[in-house]
């Protein structure tokens, strides 16, 4: 989707198809399949995992916002206008149906602008509304100190996971579910930005995008096996997971933005049709899919096998697909439109004026 400064890669686009299939997985396998289940093909672990979609999304956020930005000063409020004009539609819609359904109290639905309470999903839509909050100060710093500003935030943000972890014993709900974990995934965005614009990265993109995707299957491979998302909840592997996560997310979105080859026009076009309704996707799965998965039990098949779920999902993708770009046409597109660029457009230079001495 093209942003509000004009600036449009399909690339990016695809990354965020893939990141929305990914959690879409993730929930429709594990409706009946146990969280402890480990694919014999390893790469599988990653659909298996599909939770990580969510960390895929907020690194290629920070990492957006870092490239439109680039140094450029920018219009709070109509940055914030902007961010509002994005979200802030749907995202009312799926809130809204939630609590008129009661699967969500008027207290949770307050309290999530603060705490991670909103209903399916909307928690980490309330994450990345808290990034927005903390951008303005993390631009101010890092214009100030480049990369060294970001690295000293990575600092921060760890000891303060290390010090949840030993006072409480346990830190993957702080880790997952709120900024003080998810930050690290925005920085990530944001320092690969600065990254990718060194000649050794540009050069070496492909093999950056290879050997990233290759690091990601093997380690979330290893980490479906040591127990998975459920299975680590006690674990102090959190204090670090969310930074290691986004350094991954980042190489594999620079390293396949920068790479030189390109897919066919079809695929190419198709890709990014799904990423630019990835939002309407993530946000409108959670009202579809338990009814979708408990016809087909109904109907007989064996949702309990992991084959046989990630077949459903694949298959039921596109339905989802079709729904999002309903959503997508009649209640983002609209307040789309009302967007307009954020960059802050330079003072005019004072116009001289001639001083004449008079006779």
């Amino acid at each position: 989707m093209q942003s509000s400064s004009g600036l449009y890669i399909s690339k990016l686009d695809h990354i965020r198809a893939f990141a929305a299939f990914l959690v879409y997985c993730w929930h429709v396998i594990h409706t009946h399949v146990p969280f402890d289940t480990v694919p014999a093909f390893a790469p599988l672990s990653m659909l298996e995992e599909g939770h990580i979609g969510v960390a895929l999304f907020m690194t290629l956020s920070g990492y957006l916002f870092a490239k439109i930005i680039d140094g450029r000063p920018i219009d709070l409020p109509r940055f914030y206008r902007n961010r509002i004009a994005r979200l802030a539609p749907l995202l009312a819609v799926v809130l809204a149906y939630w609590t008129l359904r009661g699967d969500m109290s008027l207290d949770s639905l307050l309290k999530g602008f603060v705490l991670p309470t909103w209903h399916s999903g909307g928690w980490s839509v309330a994450v990345e509304l808290h990034f927005y909050v903390l951008f303005p100060a993390i631009l101010w710093l890092q214009r100030g100190h480049r990369i060294g500003a970001l690295l000293a935030l990575f600092i921060v943000s760890i000891l303060t996971r290390f010090a949840v972890w030993s006072i409480t014993g346990h830190v993957q709900a702080f880790s997952y579910w709120t900024i003080g974990g998810c930050i690290d995934l925005f920085l990530a965005g944001m320092l690969w930005h600065e990254l990718s614009k060194r000649d050794v990265v540009r050069r070496h993109a492909g093999w950056l995008f290879a050997g990233s995707i290759l690091v990601l299957m093997a380690s979330w491979h290893a980490f479906n096996i040591s127990g998975g998302f459920y299975g680590t909840t006690n674990s102090p592997l959190w204090i670090i997971l969310p930074t290691l996560q986004g350094m991954a997310f980042g190489a594999v979105i620079v390293g396949y933005e920068q790479a030189r080859f390109q897919l066919p026009r079809a695929a190419d076009r198709a890709l990014a049709k799904v990423g630019e309704v990835s939002y309407s996707i993530y946000l409108l799965h959670f009202i579809f899919y338990p009814t979708i998965v408990k016809q087909l039990v109904n109907a007989g098949v064996d949702m309990t096998s992991f084959a046989i779920a990630l077949a459903v999902a694949a298959l039921t993708f596109p339905l989802i697909v079709c729904v999002a770009m309903l959503s997508y046409r009649f209640i983002e597109q609209p307040f789309l439109k009302l967007r307009g660029t954020y960059e802050r457009k330079p003072s005019p230079a004072p116009r001289s004026v001639a001083i004449t001495s008079a006779a």
